[in-house]
């Protein structure tokens, strides 16, 4: 009796070793192929964003065209003020040059004042 049971209990011993390993197995194939498939959405999502970006860029310049078409005087001053608007942003950088240039000369002078 005590060998039947011994025999019962190895049976069962290997029966949870085979399932645990099928088990490991199942779900490193199953969670490599999840993997894989997020990727591969992800990816596509990368692709559908680009292209969306591409089409609403596409639709902007086709509604400028069309306002400037419609209505000329419209087109004209906005393109006016994003004229004035770059001399500013000129003007504002011509001025940060020259302070840099500034400042510039005067960390220069500075060794030369401390060897004298």
């Amino acid at each position: 009796m005590s060998g039947y049971i011994n025999q019962m209990l190895g049976c069962l011993i290997i029966a949870a070793g085979i399932g645990g390993v099928v088990g490991w197995l199942l779900r490193h194939v199953s969670a490599g192929k999840s993997a894989q498939l997020l990727a591969d959405v992800t990816a596509m999502m990368r692709l559908k964003e680009q292209m969306l970006e591409k089409a609403r860029h596409e639709l902007r310049e086709a509604t400028s065209k069309l306002q400037a078409i419609e209505n000329p005087a419209a087109a004209l001053q906005e393109t006016e003020l994003q004229a004035s608007a770059r001399d500013r942003h000129i003007r504002e950088l011509v001025q940060c040059e020259r302070q840099l240039n500034i400042e510039a000369e005067d960390n220069e002078s500075l060794p030369a004042d401390r060897a004298a």
